[in-house]
């Protein structure tokens, strides 16, 4: 699918550079072209290389493994890695990852999600202590790291459009008024609009949830530059049918003003899941 509208540069670097999920491309050996903070902080630092920094769990190698699956079968999705630092503190997550060839070069564009236990935002009437939440604790952190030294910057706006274009995961930025701002293949395919981009891309966000409710609260919470971390909700597909989704979202806001979000979004690995909740008024279906 050709995407009718690519995200300028400037929202490139901020979508990736700034995202609450960790991302990085490299070559075909694992040599990092870029990344950005939040892979910084499962990797326990900076790398210019992923190599030792990632196993796969039950696996005897980390990266060799993971290069050997994307050779073969060019991507891979939710598999279950331990991000390692230099000093041998450990995370774990869990990665997407797509190969790329293109002009007899191999790029590798990777996702990961760190391992939660806890949401946001949770519901109104929760017990939780949402401060000390590890899914506040990771955002907190990502929004208060440096960005690293190969984070995405304008030079490389080729690699970073390639990224958009192939990413292993769903990506949409949503305008403060509800409408879906750009959206790329990924999200596209995953509510079924791909032979019909312009029935999704450029419409209201509630076209795609199952519950109306739950993205009115979602559309209050960015207007705040609230995060929404580690959320179960339904999408509904072109067709009518439920998408269960796993959603990773933060707002890029200026003045305070939200000009758009960052919306990534993956298919959940437990669809059978109760749904997550927000609202004490029970919001309809």
């Amino acid at each position: 699918m050709t995407i009718t509208k690519m995200p300028a540069t400037d929202q490139l670097i901020d979508v990736i550079g700034n995202s609450s999920v960790a991302i990085a491309v490299t070559d075909g050996a694992g040599s990092v072209i870029l990344h950005n903070k939040a892979l910084s902080l499962l990797m326990g630092g900076e790398a210019s290389h992923l190599g030792e920094r990632i196993k796969v769990v039950g696996a005897t190698d980390g990266l060799k493994d993971l290069l050997a699956t994307l050779k073969k079968e060019r991507r891979l999705e939710n598999v279950a890695v331990v991000y390692r630092s230099t000093d041998g503190q450990e995370r774990s997550a869990r990665v997407n990852a797509v190969r790329v060839e293109s002009g007899g070069q191999v790029r590798i564009h990777w996702v990961s999600r760190p391992e939660l236990g806890e949401r946001l935002p949770v519901s109104n009437t929760a017990a939780e202590n949402t401060a000390a939440s590890d899914a506040a604790a990771w955002i907190r952190s990502v929004d208060e790291a440096e960005h690293p030294a190969l984070a995405p910057t304008a030079d490389k706006a080729a690699v970073m459009r390639e990224f958009y274009e192939v990413a292993p995961v769903a990506i949409h930025l949503i305008g403060v008024n509800g409408g879906v701002m750009h959206a790329n293949p990924a999200d596209v395919a995953l509510v079924e609009y791909t032979d019909t981009p312009d029935e999704y891309v450029g419409q209201h966000i509630r076209k795609i949830y199952e519950d109306q409710g739950l993205v009115e609260d979602f559309l209050s919470r960015w207007d705040e530059d609230s995060p929404i971390i580690n959320f179960r909700a339904n999408f509904v597909t072109k067709d009518g049918a439920p998408r269960p989704v796993l959603i990773f979202s933060t707002a890029q806001a200026e003045g305070g003003s939200v000009n758009n979000t960052r919306c990534f979004v993956f298919n959940d690995p437990e669809p059978r899941r109760a749904r997550d909740t927000i609202s004490a008024f029970g919001w309809p279906a």
